[in-house]
């Protein structure tokens, strides 16, 4: 609820890029995370979409996301952990990262 709403807020002030993780069991997986991507964000978008099993592996100042488990907490920037007690949903999000 409100990610895309959220998305398009943060890219007034920041430089969004999308870094997914694709189920390898499934390699449809890749081409149906850019279709939305491109069906529900753009093109532009989907250019700076990235996938990627170990999200260490990538630089940034934030990173907003649900789990640990595939190198969120080895992430070089900041990681928002999406769901949890300090950011339960897209506003609180939205909020704190507009406040920076």
């Amino acid at each position: 609820k409100d990610a895309i709403e959220s998305f398009k807020k943060l890219e007034t002030k920041y430089d969004v890029w999308i870094l997914t993780r694709p189920s390898v069991q499934n390699v449809a997986c890749y081409t149906e995370k850019a279709m939305w991507v491109r069906n529900h964000l753009g093109l532009e978008t989907q250019r700076k979409t990235i996938m990627a099993c170990d999200k260490s592996l990538l630089k940034g100042d934030f990173l907003i996301d649900d789990v640990t488990e595939h190198g969120q907490s080895e992430f070089e920037g900041e990681h928002i952990h999406f769901g949890q007690e300090k950011f339960p949903d897209w506003k609180s999000v939205v909020e704190y990262l507009m406040s920076k």
